[in-house]
């Protein structure tokens, strides 16, 4: 431990600290402070948009069931207690669904489609930053740790005068991982803490996700740590370890990442999501043509031992939407599932492929923990879709247990609307996500790096 503290305060004399410290801050503080500023319009917007809604869906006017079916409303899918430092596909998938009769309509209102340029370089966010950026500043710290020592002679002293290498290793290493704690894992502890609750997020829902959130962005900085650390073992000069050390973060942080992306579309294609909606528009077709209708009318007579429809206790149109929509529903659990099925097969073979990359694993793990992976999209997609049932159905049985014919007009009002409950949507919990896949891959890739630095101090030489 003293020979920890006595390299700590060498590092923390260290002029490349401070200005390496200082940019981190910088970049990581105006990345969140953006996204928090984006986060808190939002809520907003989001939150006045809702009551509105819910403000028209009960002010309509009196009309049949079926009608306010079709009237419709709009529901919000809430933002991921930690998207404000890793928004992950949320940009992407729209947080907005169309609630009405009939129709399984996307989700609208993409943000990406008004990100600024720095978002579309793949820097406009926290997450983005740690990803990137960071390892640079773990390489600028490690890649000196023994190589610019060997340059001076020093390394040849220590050792001569019996400092055992491991033991000096591993006072560096604690040194090192101690200031990217301070200027890393403090900073995204204490800010993305700060900023979440400022969202109204709870604290129990925040603090589970975010200290293991920060624990797995520094295990991945460790990792750049070790890395370089371990190069500057085996280099001859400084140059040549830091030339080295870059040249992995190029490979492993920008090229195997896009690679993996081709190698993933060529072994675990996706369902085309136009040929999904034309294999459903086309069973529809064949389910509501005029025969198929007459067919089902006179099955319904025939159940109750009747010819004339104005002799049924029920209303035969109402029982036959609902009929209708009972199949449909079977159609588009079917289809869709079997779409959504394949995109998170894909996700999840993407995810494997961070045995290539260390930052492929910790953006799986990263999205996973602070609940914005695609795995929450669709189970978002699912609840708008059930509520969406949910108000048809009640429209439809109160068709049923109100039989029109000749002159009699049903018409339903208020207290019918308020019958449909609010659309409450809640993230799926931590215990559910897909997190053990990544973060195993990442606790291999921290094993592997160790296993080599291992190797390496056992054959340095001065």
């Amino acid at each position: 431990m003293r020979l920890v503290r006595a390299e700590l305060g060498q590092l923390l004399r260290d002029a490349r600290l401070r200005w390496i410290g200082a940019v981190l801050v910088v970049l990581l503080g105006v990345a969140l402070a953006g996204a928090w500023r984006q986060a808190v319009r939002d809520a907003g917007d989001v939150r006045a948009i809702a009551q509105a809604e819910r403000g028209r869906w009960l002010g309509q006017d009196a009309k049949n069931p079926h009608s306010a079916d079709h009237y419709g409303l709009w529901v919000f899918k809430p933002s991921a207690p930690l998207a404000i430092l890793d928004p992950g596909i949320e940009p992407y998938t729209g947080r907005m669904v169309r609630i009405e009769a009939h129709l399984f309509n996307d989700a609208v209102f993409r943000a990406v489609q008004d990100a600024n340029p720095l978002a579309r370089a793949g820097l406009g966010s926290v997450a983005d930053i740690v990803q990137l950026i960071v390892p640079l500043a773990a390489i600028l710290l490690g890649f000196s740790a023994f190589a610019a020592d060997r340059e001076r002679g020093t390394l040849r002293l220590a050792l001569g005068n019996g400092a055992a290498p491991g033991r000096l290793f591993m006072a560096r290493l604690g040194a090192l991982l101690a200031a990217l704690a301070l200027l890393v894992g403090l900073p995204l502890l204490v800010l993305g803490g700060l900023a979440a609750v400022s969202l109204d997020a709870p604290g129990w829902e925040v603090w589970p996700r975010l200290v293991p959130w920060v624990a797995a962005q520094l295990t991945y900085a460790a990792l750049f740590l070790v890395l370089a650390m371990t190069l500057s073992l085996t280099a001859r000069t400084a140059r040549s370890a830091l030339a080295a050390s870059l040249l992995a973060w190029v490979l492993v942080c920008v090229a195997a990442p896009r690679l993996a992306t081709v190698a993933v579309d060529a072994t675990t294609p996706a369902l085309s999501y136009g040929e999904t909606r034309a294999r459903i528009e086309e069973t529809f077709r064949g389910h509501r043509t005029a025969e198929a209708n007459d067919d089902r009318a006179k099955a319904v007579l025939a159940r109750y031992g009747v010819t004339d429809p104005d002799a049924l206790p029920v209303d035969l149109r109402g029982l036959m939407m609902s009929e209708n929509e009972q199949h449909n529903f079977a159609v588009l659990d079917a289809a869709f599932g079997a779409f959504f099925d394949s995109l998170l097969r894909q996700e999840r073979a993407y995810a494997w492929t961070g045995l290539l990359s260390p930052r492929i694993a910790l953006q799986a793990l990263s999205a996973a923990l602070a609940g914005t992976d695609f795995a929450q999209h669709v189970r978002f997609v699912w609840a708008a879709e059930h509520y969406r049932r949910g108000i048809s159905r009640r429209m439809n049985q109160a068709i049923i247990d109100n039989p029109q014919g000749g002159e009699r007009r049903y018409t339903a009002d208020h207290d019918l609307w308020e019958t449909v409950p609010p659309f409450d949507h809640g993230p799926m919990p931590l215990a559910d996500a897909a997190w053990a896949v990544p973060l195993a891959i990442l606790a291999t890739w921290l094993a592997v790096l160790g296993g080599a630095a291992v190797l390496a101090v056992r054959r340095l030489t001065p």
